[in-house]
């Protein structure tokens, strides 16, 4: 039997593929979609059709994964629930609904790329509210089950811990906008994301506390955890963003009484020092990756997503430090960072498709 007969009798039928299903599969919706969000800030012409073939792909991308992802919900509830009970995999269920935020954001930011602007805002603020009733449900699901989950030990704590509340820290991103293109609306746009900027910073803090300790008194994660490192850069890059977006809301229309003078010198400062962390995490996450090159290893595994969207957050939040400070020296950091976002997306979708050829990143994870 050839090489080739061989791989299509291993190759796995779809019910197979929708059985062992990663929640993780949207990480690369994430990671496709915020490319275009992190090449707005580039002054090129081509920037537009470069950004509208991504947002196509990220939509396409998100329809095909969501077929398998919906029907394991149906055919297989038992998988479902033992992977919202998995102390690491449960994690990783609002990838779904954040690559609804994602889209939206790139239908606000390019709001005349396929329809009328006005389509766009309507489709992105439904996407946004669908997206971030998902969050809030995933996230109750899953915090539930952690906290009567009798199993959990120091070693199982990862970066990827970080998403439930970096979802919460999506939600103002495209709020804020929202509320600034819908006035009647303030009260759900505005309110939502005020709750959501709090539930998702305090929630950063107490998880990141539980991860740090256990990378500084625990030996590091195994290696196809490797990448997950890179989801430190996220929250503080997030809240960058979400402060710039309140800087134009303020000075767009009155919310709270809020003075947008007054506010702007503060978040300005903000924007700067939330930046600074998050460039300072990508930093230490090229050494770790680097030491597991070096000393361990770096298969590849679909955790290799998370090498693209925090990489994708820190090149928009160096777009937004670059248009508030006008430095020149994190124009050229925000062009580096995008440059390497860009790359290292192409690597990783060359790995995926190279084991989705194979049927391999279809193989039960646990």
């Amino acid at each position: 039997m050839s090489v080739e007969e061989t791989a299509k009798n291993n190759r796995p039928s779809f019910n197979q593929i929708a059985q062992h299903f990663s929640p993780a599969w949207f990480a690369a919706v994430m990671g496709t979609a915020v490319i275009p969000l992190a090449v707005s800030f580039a002054p090129f012409p081509w920037i537009r059709p470069f950004a509208g073939a991504f947002t196509l792909l990220a939509v396409a991308m998100f329809l095909a994964m969501l077929v398998p992802w919906a029907w394991r919900f149906v055919r297989y509830p038992a998988d479902v629930h033992r992977d919202l009970s998995h102390p690491v995999a449960a994690n990783f269920f609002p990838t779904m609904p954040i690559s609804l935020i994602i889209i939206a954001l790139d239908l606000l930011k390019f709001p005349d790329l396929f329809f009328a602007p006005a389509v766009s805002r309507e489709i992105a603020f439904y996407l946004w509210l669908i997206g971030a009733l998902g969050i809030y449900g995933f996230g109750f699901a899953i915090l539930e089950r952690i906290y009567r989950h009798e199993g959990i030990k120091l070693s199982h704590a990862n970066f990827g811990w970080y998403i439930p509340p970096v979802s919460k820290l999506l939600i103002p991103v495209a709020g804020l906008e929202l509320a600034q293109l819908y006035p009647a609306r303030i009260e759900l746009t505005f309110g939502l994301s005020m709750i959501s900027l709090g539930v998702g910073f305090f929630l950063f803090l107490f998880v990141g506390a539980a991860v740090y300790h256990r990378y500084i008194f625990e030996q590091l994660p195994m290696s196809r955890f490797a990448a997950t490192f890179f989801i430190g850069i996220a929250p503080t890059a997030i809240i960058a963003v979400t402060l710039f977006k309140m800087i134009h809301l303020f000075e767009a229309q009155p919310a709270l009484g809020v003075d947008p003078h007054a506010f702007a010198a503060v978040a300005k400062l903000a924007v700067l020092m939330n930046w600074g962390f998050a460039l300072w995490w990508f930093i230490m996450a090229l050494l770790v990756i680097a030491h597991y090159i070096r000393r361990l290893d770096l298969p590849y595994a679909l955790s290799w997503w998370a090498f693209t969207f925090p990489s994708g957050a820190l090149a928009v939040a160096s777009g937004a430090a670059w248009k508030v400070s006008g430095f020149g020296s994190i124009q050229a950091i925000y062009y580096g960072v995008t440059v390497f976002l860009v790359a290292v997306w192409a690597i990783v979708l060359a790995r995926t498709l190279r084991g989705v050829a194979s049927g391999q990143v279809f193989a039960p994870a646990h």
